[in-house]
């Protein structure tokens, strides 16, 4: 009698395609350039009027810049699509939606 297999463990996720690879970075620099952007808009409202709801963004979007910036390193160095808790592939399909993911889906639950 055989066990079956755990579905975690069936489906292998395949290595990021130099082509996907182009993509994900593409994505990633727009999102930095989109997070440039915002901290530029925000910071120049926050010295206007020094308010706290304005300052609280501007802290969300910087984390989120590091995040970014942080993936883009990971994509150099070629670390980049493996999850930070079991060290399996991050499938292509999840990194498109958020490309600065660090978590497989079971993972992040």
């Amino acid at each position: 009698m055989t066990t079956p297999t755990p579905p975690a463990a069936q489906a292998a996720v395949a290595p990021l395609t130099p082509h996907q690879r182009i993509v994900l970075r593409d994505l990633l620099h727009q999102l930095w350039c989109d997070r440039v952007l915002d901290i530029t808009t925000l910071a120049v409202r926050f010295h206007e009027n020094e308010d706290s709801d304005v300052a609280a963004r501007l802290a969300k979007v910087r984390r989120h810049l590091v995040d970014v910036e942080a993936a883009l390193d990971r994509l150099e160095s070629g670390s980049y699509g493996k999850c930070d808790g079991c060290d399996r592939r991050i499938p292509f399909e999840q990194l498109e939606a958020d490309p600065q993911e660090r978590y497989c889906r079971r993972c992040r639950s």
